[in-house]
This record gives structure tokens, sequence and C-alpha cells, in this order.
């Protein structure tokens, strides 16, 4: 009998102290390592089956792969002490998060790497303090092109908590580069035709046997203004004009 009681408070002392230990585990300055997976707080309870309060509202519903758009975390009368938030590829089966945040949550937050290949690809709470709302920036990858859902967990108390809420969709559209690096906003680059010279082109060399001549020789011309054979007609009316007068001093003489 002793023994079965000494056993009975040997499991409810481990159990307690189990307790204890995640309690202590689930740190109040952010969503630990272990909570990327699924993100789940690591509460060992049941999340909450009903609907969330809390959303998380998309500031824009399409955007340039070489832009950002603001996720903010919020509700209009109720707080929130913790949460954990991350994009994913709506339309692929890798679960792993895509994009980056901005360390910048203006004292609300902060931003974590659940990939750990070292960028920062999930933001989670710095501080168990209660919160209305939290404003997250986040930049899609460079080349990407497609939907992008954001899904949050949304921490009120130890015993109450929301797991993978998800936003309305999100569609990136790819923003083709310029070799100078500037952006195209998504509209394909075009080659601009070739511009022709407008420099005059030197007169090619004239032969002798262009006029007549027996002789192989060639002679090179320069490019001077072009002189014509024929007389112009101002040129013949002031030919005529020097005579008339001529004849007429003469007459009058």
């Amino acid at each position: 009998m002793y023994s079965v009681q000494c056993a009975g408070r040997f499991v409810v002392l481990c159990f307690s102290a189990l307790m204890v230990s995640q309690i202590a585990y689930c740190k109040p300055n952010g969503a630990p390592i272990e909570a990327c997976e699924d993100m789940s707080p690591q509460h060992f309870l049941k999340p909450q089956s009903g609907v969330c309060p809390f959303t998380s509202r998309l500031a824009k519903d399409e955007m340039w792969s070489n832009g950002t758009i603001e996720v903010t975390l919020e509700h209009d009368s109720e707080d929130f002490k913790g949460f954990l938030m991350m994009a994913f590829d709506s339309t692929s089966s890798d679960m792993n998060p895509i994009g980056t945040f901005s360390s910048d949550l203006k004292g609300m937050g902060k931003a974590i790497d659940c990939r750990t290949d070292g960028t920062k690809n999930a933001v989670t709470h710095k501080d168990k303090s209660p919160k209305r709302s939290v404003v997250a920036t986040w930049t899609p990858p460079e080349d990407f092109d497609g939907s992008v859902v954001f899904k949050a967990t949304f921490v009120k108390s130890f015993d109450m908590f929301w797991v993978k809420q998800s936003s309305s969709t999100l569609r990136v559209k790819r923003a083709d580069l310029g070799s100078d690096g500037s952006s195209g906003k998504g509209e394909s680059s075009t080659t601009e035709p070739p511009v022709e010279s407008t420099t005059a082109k030197k007169p090619s060399a004239k032969s002798d046997k262009e006029d007549g001549s027996d002789t192989t020789t060639t002679r090179t011309t320069t490019a001077q203004p072009e002189i014509t054979d024929a007389a112009s007609p101002i040129g013949i009316l002031a030919f005529y004009s020097v005579i008339i007068i001529g004849v007429t001093i003469a007459f009058i003489a």
C-alpha cells in the first residue's frame, strides 16, 4: 500500500515538474524556434477551435516582387500577448516560410529565422505586454510570382490561443529588372531599334572612266558642296539681263 502511494506521488511530482519546466520554457520574449514547425506556442494544450477574434490585415491585395507590404495583426477591442507570423506560397506544398520581414516592429516584436538559413522569415512578440495592433513589413523573394498567404498564431493567455490563422490572399507579380537595376514594374523590357547615323557620307571616289577617259586612275574627291553642271534659272536670267542692258546702252549711244 505504501509503495502504491509513493508511486502515485512520484507520478504527480514528475507531471508537476514537467508542467513547470514547460511554462518556464515558453519564454515571454518570443516564440521558441521549436514553434516554427507547427506554429504552436508549445503550451501543451489544445488550441481554440472557435472563430479567432484577431485578424491579419493586408495593406493591399497586389504588389510587385521588388516592393514591400505592411501586415497588421489586430483587433478592435481585445488584446493579445503573443504572436507568431510567417508567409507561405499558397499554391505550393512546401510549408517553409518565404520572403523576409523587417526587424522594425516599433518595439512590439522582432524578426526571427524559422528556416535557419540566415534570413528573417518570421515575426514574433518580444514581451508579454498586451497588444492591440502590431504592424510588420514583409518583402517577397525577388523573383517570386504567385499567391501568398500569411499565417499567424495569436496567444491571449496561456490556455487560450489560436494557431495558423490565415490572412486574405496576396497576389505578387514578378518585377522585371533592367540592366541598370531599375524596375520595369512587371512590364517586359523592349529593345530599342538602332539609331541610324545622321553623319553625311563622303562622296565615293569617281573614276575617270565615268567621263569617257581611257585612263584607269581613280580621282578621289573630298566632301564639298555639290555643284551641278546645268546653269541655275537665276544665272540664266542674270546673263540675259546683262545682254539686254548692254544692247540698250549701245542703242542709246
